[in-house]
C-alpha cells in the first residue's frame, strides 16, 4: 500500500498561502524600490535647481523670478516630503507582511515535518511488513521442505 499524507490537501494550502504572501512581500519591495527611485529623482531635481539659482543668482536675477526659483524649489522638496513619508508607510506595511511570510511558511514547515515523520514511520513499518514476509515464505519453504 503506496503512503499516503492525509493532511496533504492542507499542505497545498499552506504552500499555496505562503506563495500568496511571498508575492505579497515581493509587490512591497517593488513598491519600495519605485518610491525610492522617485525620490532620488525628486533629490536630484532639487538638486539642479538649486544649482541653476545659485548659478543665476551670481549673474544677478530680477526679485520676480528669484521668488519663481523658490516656489518651485518648495514644490519639488513637498513632492519629495511626501515620498519619504510615503517611504515609511511603505516600510511598515513590508514589516508587517515580512510577519505575516514568516508564519505562513513556519505552518507549511511544520506541516511538512510532520509529513515527513509520518513517510519514515510509514518506510519503517513497511521494512517490517517486508521482513515478517520474508520470514513467513522462508519459514514455509522449510516447513515444505521436511
Amino acid at each position: 500500500m503506496p503512503f499516503r499524507f492525509t493532511l496533504a490537501p492542507v499542505l497545498r494550502l499552506r504552500e499555496n498561502l505562503e506563495r500568496r504572501e511571498y508575492l505579497a512581500l515581493q509587490a512591497l519591495y517593488a513598491e519600495s524600490a519605485e518610491v525610492r527611485s522617485d525620490i532620488r529623482g525628486w533629490e536630484q531635481m532639487l538638486l539642479q535647481a538649486r544649482s541653476q539659482r545659485i548659478s543665476k543668482l551670481s549673474e544677478g536675477m530680477p526679485a520676480v523670478l528669484l521668488q519663481f526659483e523658490l516656489e518651485s524649489e518648495a514644490r519639488v522638496e513637498r513632492k519629495r516630503q511626501a515620498l519619504l513619508v510615503k517611504l515609511a508607510e511603505l516600510q511598515g506595511k513590508v514589516n508587517e507582511q515580512i510577519s505575516r511570510y514568516r508564519q505562513a511558511r513556519q505552518k507549511r514547515e511544520i506541516l511538512e515535518e510532520l509529513r515527513r515523520q509520518q513517510f519514515q514511520d510509514y518506510t519503517r513499518e513497511e521494512a517490517v511488513r517486508e521482513q515478517q514476509a520474508a520470514d513467513e515464505l522462508f519459514l514455509l519453504r522449510r516447513l515444505h521442505r521436511k
